[in-house]
């Protein structure tokens, strides 16, 4: 019987030698990447990063936690983007707005949000839309005007009360840049403070890119709540330029050359929620964290890369939600550009002051709270 409890034990430790030997490449490879974290300025779930021009051809981006807040963006020197920076435009229940930003869109000329008040439904136990409506700002949100009220149930269950997406092409290029926003499959094209054009978007479109033309090409939702997300490859190769337009649906990225139509697919394995190109890789949000994949030269989409060389999938790992990506400058490969993104999650297991903007800068060499 020792014999036999002898042989057990050391049978166990083999076993256990070989388990250890094979996850401590990936152990210390996540220890290696962790960094002294700042604390964050922008903190919340972020639904929308977004680049706008004032009328003074001072270049910004956007992004909206509840609130609309903004910072300076210089796209010609990515070595210039430091952190913070991070200003309040319109906190909750001013500049006409309701109490929640939901959203944000830009197109050329102007700014627009979708916006709501909450109505506590007590018999229920949860907190419903009471009101939602577009509005629509000229000067970077300080003054809004309402555009579109939607018709909105604050008694109603989740699924009674419609899907509103409001979603731009978000371009380098001031000029494509345009601004819809979808209704129950209802879609609108926006044009400043004037009437929203009624518009047949295609497929349920819940988001937009600039391909080529003077129309953008739109991807549908994937879910009653599941949005869908786009981009293209614009000023990856030259300035000004666009070859590949990318998609999701679900967990699958679509992607489709210029030169030639025929619609690819590459499985991702979790719902994608943001994509964003550098010169080098796409790189894709999901449910379940960062992923990135190589690209060509021709913009098509090559094979995975499961390590980074920097500290994004220590950062958005498995656990996060990966809402919004924006890099600066896709001319630059993934460790030469700035770029930045905003965590969720679900669960209890992970970190509530994760919840914010993150930030990518060349000079930093690391992924860290902005």
């Amino acid at each position: 019987m020792k014999l036999l409890k002898k042989f057990f034990f050391s049978f166990a430790l083999i076993c256990a030698a070989f388990f250890l030997c094979g996850c401590q490449d990936i152990i210390f490879a996540n220890i290696r990447k962790e960094v002294k974290l700042n604390d964050g300025t922008v903190s919340g779930t972020i639904r929308a990063l977004i680049r706008y021009t004032d009328k003074s051809g001072t270049e910004y981006i956007y992004l909206a936690n509840g609130k609309a807040v903004y910072r300076k963006l210089n796209p010609s020197n990515v070595n210039e983007h430091r952190e913070g920076g991070w200003q309040k435009v319109c906190p909750g229940g001013s500049g006409g707005l309701g109490k929640y930003v939901v959203t944000l869109a830009a197109d050329a000329t102007n700014l627009y949000a979708l916006a709501a008040d909450w109505d506590e439904n007590t018999s229920k136990g949860q907190n419903r839309w009471y009101k939602r409506a577009i509005y629509a700002s000229s000067d970077g949100g300080f003054d809004w005007k309402k555009v579109h009220d939607i018709t909105t149930s604050p008694t109603g269950t989740g699924t009674d009360n419609v899907a509103v997406y409001l979603f731009c092409t978000n371009t380098i290029v001031k000029g494509n840049r345009q601004a819809y926003f979808n209704v129950g499959g209802a879609g609108y094209k926006l044009n400043g403070s004037a009437e929203p054009t009624a518009e047949a978007l295609a497929n349920n479109a819940a988001s937009c890119a600039f391909v080529s033309g003077s129309k953008p090409e739109f991807a549908s939702a994937s879910g009653t709540y599941y949005g869908s997300a786009s981009c293209t490859d614009e000023n990856r190769n030259s300035v000004g330029t666009t070859t590949t337009w990318y998609w999701s649906d679900g967990s699958t990225l679509f992607y489709s050359v210029k030169d030639d139509e025929t619609k690819r697919h590459v499985s991702v394995g979790s719902r994608i929620y943001s994509l964003a190109v550098t010169k080098d890789y796409i790189l894709v949000g999901t449910d379940s964290g960062i992923k990135h994949f190589t690209l060509n030269s021709d913009g098509s989409v090559g094979g995975e890369v499961r390590d980074f060389a920097t500290n994004a999938d220590a950062i958005m790992s498995s656990g996060y939600e990966v809402n919004t990506l924006l890099v600066i400058d896709p001319s630059k490969s993934e460790t030469e550009t700035a770029i930045y993104s905003a965590i969720d999650f679900e669960g209890r297991s992970q970190q509530f002051d994760h919840v914010c903007i993150w930030a990518y800068y060349p000079w930093r060499k690391n992924w860290n709270r902005d």
